[in-house]
């Protein structure tokens, strides 16, 4: 059998500088942004994240319910960090706060996912609001940083 030689073709492919630094500045760019938006993400999802939650209702005493309909004011912690609260009261409309200073518990640390929750009469707190001349605007819980997490209050008469 007799082979022959063919000729073989030969495929060239030029690149050019100018298209490597290109493609290196794009993958270097959207490296950077990737890197960016994780990192908020981590920053975000690892901080604390303390939820207020404001209602009413009665205590109970063994079978028997309070006299007295008192208002709840609960923090949960919806973050990943603990936060230490330190003190919880009313911030009143005309620019003064209630603050509980026989607080049940604190300070108290919330680790991630626990709550808290303080009360207070919701009569004693309707009755120094007239006297006060005054409402409420908003229930708070402050942490052992100062910072101050507030939650709306909407509950009538106080």
């Amino acid at each position: 059998m007799i082979l022959k030689n063919k000729e073989m073709s030969t495929l060239h492919i030029e690149i050019s500088a100018s298209s490597v630094a290109w493609y290196g500045a794009i993958v270097a760019t959207i490296s950077v942004i990737a890197s960016i938006i994780l990192g908020m993400i981590t920053l975000l999802r690892d901080r604390a994240s303390i939820k207020i939650k404001i209602s009413h209702g009665f205590l109970v005493y063994s079978p028997n319910l309070s006299k007295d309909l008192y208002i709840f004011i609960e923090a949960s912690n919806k973050g990943r960090r603990p936060v230490t609260l330190t003190s919880v009261g009313f911030k009143l409309k005309n620019g003064h706060n209630i603050v509980f200073i026989k607080s049940r518990e604190l300070p108290k640390e919330l680790t991630e996912g626990k709550s808290y929750q303080e009360w207070v009469s919701k009569k004693e707190i309707k009755r120094d609001c007239q006297r006060l001349k005054t409402s409420i605007k908003y229930a708070w819980f402050k942490d052992a940083t100062g910072r101050v997490y507030k939650g709306r209050y909407k509950l009538k008469d106080a």
